[in-house]
């Protein structure tokens, strides 16, 4: 299959042809997973929103433009402070264009946003720093498993994004823990990606829990309880009762990575979600059963050729075979000058921005020139509207 704006990055490009044909023969679904992190609130570490206080706004935001168009909790959708805007507008966009249904997962959000949503989790995840950040991992998998296994049965392509502020500290901390060599090679919000300030908070609060790279590779529970957030418990489980059924996008970079990292250690490890509760058998089942050939990893190109991360490095080192993809995503020829800050390392990824973008240009035959004039529409609307 030939597309001039879809890159394959994984090595195995039959794999990857493969999977792209599996999802254009089913219509897609777009379902965007919201959480707050404490971890978020450790100064320098993300920059979703134009200041720390609204950084705890900026996923309700995100759900309620991709129903209304704007936000409701806020008067506008917060932006980088440097001045791009939430990727949540080239969603949004893309959503326009194929016309795409959308489910909003609450895992665990601070402010509920005023949206149609299915919950997950109730409670936010604490800081990585803390001494359990996620309290309710087991819960939050069989949540995913449940909600995975009824939209799996609508019988369309499942395009799995998120909006987790923070997102990429907490990913590299997953990864880590669950063996991957992940530090100095993860893509961000940030020019140059803030790698020191990330490593070193996520080297302090292993050492405090006694833990090095790997040690929780056997133990994935255990992992996202230790260093982890509400949302990556969410997305595997969903993904891996979906593919039962149908092709799944799991929708993002670097917290996609980790996302399926994670749902690749829960497939070795199954016994570990063979639990003696309610959810025990069917926890098993979804993971037991899960179709790994029919899960995918998509995120844009700032991501995936981002010169201060090294994504093929973190694919080849993924526990299981799951081929990743990108949207080639350029804004120099904008006529917004806060658009074109994405060329220059900001932003660069979340709302399921590039898994959406790609859907245009699979579903739609789009490509980047084609895309751009309608995410440029919906940028004036958003922010240049009075």
């Amino acid at each position: 299959m030939s597309f001039p704006d879809i890159i394959t990055i994984s090595e195995d490009s039959k794999r990857g042809d493969s999977f792209l044909r599996l999802c254009i023969d089913r219509s897609p679904l777009f379902i965007c997973t919201i959480a707050t992190t404490e971890t978020a609130a450790i100064p320098g570490i993300s920059a979703a929103g134009a200041s720390p206080e609204l950084i705890c706004y900026t996923a309700a935001a995100d759900a309620e433009a991709l129903y209304y168009g704007r936000a409701r909790c806020l008067e506008k959708i917060p932006e980088n402070p440097q001045g791009p805007p939430s990727p949540v507008i080239i969603t949004m966009a893309a959503r326009e264009a194929l016309d795409c249904p959308i489910v909003i997962i609450d895992a665990g959000n601070a402010i509920k946003p005023q949206v149609p949503l299915l919950t997950a989790g109730q409670q936010p995840g604490k800081s990585i720093a803390a001494p359990v950040a996620v309290e309710n991992a087991r819960e939050l998998l069989a949540q995913g498993i449940m909600i995975g296994e009824n939209l799996g049965k609508l019988g369309k392509t499942l395009v799995m994004g998120e909006s987790v502020p923070g997102g990429t500290t907490t990913a590299l901390a997953l990864m880590e823990v669950l063996g991957i060599a992940a530090f100095g090679k993860i893509s961000g919000s940030m020019p140059g990606n803030n790698p020191s300030l990330k490593e070193e908070v996520i080297t302090m609060a292993m050492a405090e829990k006694g833990l090095a790279r790997g040690s929780l590779a056997a133990d994935p529970l255990t992992a996202v309880a230790m260093m982890g957030d509400p949302m990556q418990m969410v997305q595997a489980g969903m993904a891996l009762a979906a593919s039962r059924h149908v092709p799944v996008i799991l929708g993002g970079g670097t917290q996609m990575l980790a996302v399926a990292v994670l749902l690749s250690r829960l497939v070795e490890q199954k016994n570990i979600v063979n639990l003696p509760d309610i959810h025990g058998n069917r926890c098993l089942a979804a993971v037991d059963h899960a179709r790994l050939d029919h899960l995918g990893i998509v995120t844009t190109s700032w991501v995936s050729e981002d010169e201060h991360a090294d994504i093929r490095g973190l694919v080849r080192q993924l526990p299981l075979p799951i081929p990743m993809y990108a949207a080639r995503l350029n804004f120099a020829a904008s006529r917004h000058e806060n658009l074109q800050l994405y060329e220059q390392g900001f932003v660069k990824e979340g709302v399921g921005a590039g898994a959406m973008a790609l859907s245009a240009f699979l579903y739609l035959r789009m490509a980047n020139n084609d895309l751009l004039p309608a995410i440029e529409a919906v940028y004036e609307r958003i922010y240049l509207s009075n």
